[in-house]
């Protein structure tokens, strides 16, 4: 208005131009304000730089007014942040502090945020610290800092943050002249802020019940009910979560936050037709938004073709199951999905080890075709498996079903089975095997499984397997977690004296502590370390009771969602034929996307 009223005054240039620049900064401000629809908000940012652009080309050449130029681009950094041009802020700001202008507290918020839109945390922390006004009181309707915090593994900072932000914040205020109570809006920022934090910290039961709480409380707030399906989903139930969005999408269906976290749980529900089309939308609507942009990632890298590996190798050893200086080795690649649902795959294993009567190796090529729609996934394959000399072809035919987010059964049928000794192939005896399994799981803290397995040898022999594993979650911390893991596994055999490890009937009983530790955490990258220690007792028929001793220790690297590696170093004590043999290796696991 002050512009406009000036048009008929006699104002001095210095005025006037102090007049244009308060006035596109007015757009600048209504650009940053949360509360507006993304059009609109992107509108005011193009308006405004539209503004900045016409107004600098007038002043460059005039040098009375080189202050105003550069007032113009400090705040020409909120219109090009607003805009989502991070790059460009971040290089604006270079520019200006290369030219000794520095940038004051008010907008180096917009610089801090834009780097870490980029993911350059070091750049962002250093500012942080060198203005320590912003860091005590950010102003940052978005809390990128907070979320940084999490991102890159510095939990007891975000946790200071979320104190802050919630301490002696009543639930309700009163505005001046009223007594109705009204609801107090930092007050539910903070409660978010707080649920986040525990979601990001393994603290999942205490993050289920404040979530709960906030919805059940708030049915008519959409961002709550998406929170708490998030955390459904993080909790390892997808259909409960996409139940709850499901309700939640009669609110405000076109809302980008909804659309962003049904995205992901189309994809934990092998929903790929649905996830894509949704991710794709909130790409189109919000293409600079980072955590649009990391749902775009998660789907480009669903698309991309994958490589599993694992290696093994003994390194002391010399029992009856797997012979001295063993070696194997198994590499499958999965071709990119075809209609939604289907992936061809090929691969080779590889397996020798020496025992008594020489040295035993196996070579296995294989092909098929995985089917994964909606809760089923579904493999055939075909293969060629050389031992003993000579080649014979096999084939495998497996499928797991989830009947619901708690229970899911599996089944498996193999001619030549994998799972075959290779001292038994070795001596020239392959086996078919039949298997099933149903596994519960409560959440992320509790999971049982129990498989039954039956293998014809081609030496008349016919075995059952079955074996009965969980999980039990005892504690966590941010950066730690601690599982009790159980077993049970029987076997009988119906043949003795075969030319492979094959008791009548034996029994084990083991329990593991499993530590897992994160080393460090920067957004898609993870670096974390394991140690395994457990015991038990292994019974055998016609032989007394030993004990088992197990140890582990391994470490971990997740990068950039392509890449999922890990190497880990095991010891084992355990009886074979009452003779209690040790056992140290070296194992390796790879999951490659490209």
């Amino acid at each position: 208005p002050a512009l406009w009223l000036s048009q008929s005054a006699a104002l001095a240039p210095a005025e006037r131009r102090r007049l244009e620049r308060n006035a596109a900064a007015e757009r600048v401000r209504l650009a940053d304000v949360p509360g507006r629809t993304e059009k609109e908000r992107l509108r005011l940012a193009q308006n405004a730089l539209d503004r900045y652009h016409a107004l600098l080309s007038r002043w460059q050449n005039e040098p009375q007014a080189a202050e105003d130029v550069v007032l113009a681009r400090i705040d020409r950094l909120g219109a090009l942040y607003a805009q989502g041009n991070y790059r460009q802020v971040i290089s604006e700001y270079e520019a200006l502090t290369a030219a000794q202008h520095p940038v004051p507290d008010w907008a180096i918020g917009w610089v801090i945020s834009a780097y870490l839109q980029e993911k350059n945390t070091v750049a962002a922390f250093s500012l942080v610290q060198r203005y320590p006004h912003y860091a005590s009181d950010p102003q940052d309707e978005e809390h990128a800092l907070f979320y940084a915090w999490l991102d890159t593994g510095q939990y007891q900072t975000a946790r200071h943050y979320v104190e802050r932000e919630t301490r002696s914040v009543p639930w309700t205020r009163y505005d001046f002249g009223s007594p109705t109570a009204q609801p107090n809006d930092r007050w539910l920022t903070g409660q978010s802020l707080k649920l986040n934090y525990l979601l990001a910290t393994n603290a999942l039961p205490e993050a289920e019940k404040l979530s709960y709480r906030l919805a059940s409380t708030a049915p008519g707030n959409q961002g709550l009910q998406i929170d708490y399906a998030a955390l459904l989903q993080a909790r390892g139930l997808p259909r409960a979560a996409e139940q709850k969005l499901k309700r939640a999408e009669a609110l405000e269906p076109a809302n980008l936050e909804l659309e962003k976290q049904q995205a992901y749980v189309a994809m934990d529900l092998q929903e790929w037709r649905q996830m894509d089309l949704l991710a794709a939308d909130v790409i189109a609507r919000a293409p600079a938004d980072r955590s649009a942009r990391r749902l775009d990632r998660l789907r480009a890298v669903h698309h991309m073709s994958e490589l599993r590996l694992n290696a093994g190798k003994g390194l002391h050893s010399d029992n009856p199951v797997s012979g001295s200086h063993d070696m194997s080795w198994d590499a499958t690649l999965y071709g990119p999905p075809v209609a939604d649902n289907w992936r061809l795959f090929a691969g080779a294993r590889y397996a020798q080890g020496n025992f008594d009567e020489g040295k035993g190796i196996s070579r296995h090529l294989l092909g098929g075709v995985e089917w994964r729609p909606r809760d089923l996934t579904l493999e055939a394959e075909l293969s060629s498996n050389r031992y003993h000399g000579t080649n014979r072809p096999g084939a495998r035919l497996s499928t797991t079903y989830s009947l619901s987010d708690n229970w899911q059964v599996s089944g498996n049928l193999e001619r030549l089975s994998r799972a075959t000794p290779l001292r038994a192939l070795r001596n020239g005896i392959s086996a078919n095997r039949g298997e099933g399994g149903v596994r519960w799981y409560q959440n992320e803290r509790r999971e049982y499984q129990f498989n039954a397995a039956v293998s014809r040898f081609s030496d008349h022999n016919r075995r059952q397997e079955y074996t009965l594993s969980g999980k039990e979650r005892l504690w966590q911390t941010p950066t730690l977690t601690l599982d009790l893991e159980p077993g049970i596994a029987a076997s009988k055999n119906s043949l003795r004296n075969t030319l492979y490890y094959n008791p009548a009937r034996d029994l084990s009983v083991t329990a593991a502590l499993s530590v897992d530790h994160e080393m460090y955490r920067h957004y898609d990258t993870l670096w974390s370390q394991q140690f395994v220690a457990g015991g038990g007792s292994y019974w055998q028929k016609n032989q007394s009771a030993g004990a088992v001793t197990l140890l582990g220790y391994g470490q971990r690297i997740q990068w950039n969602n392509v890449v999922d590696t890990g190497v880990m170093l095991n010891w084992d004590k355990r009886p074979y034929d009452g003779k209690r043999e040790s056992n140290l290796s070296v194992t390796l696991d790879a999951t490659l996307r490209f």
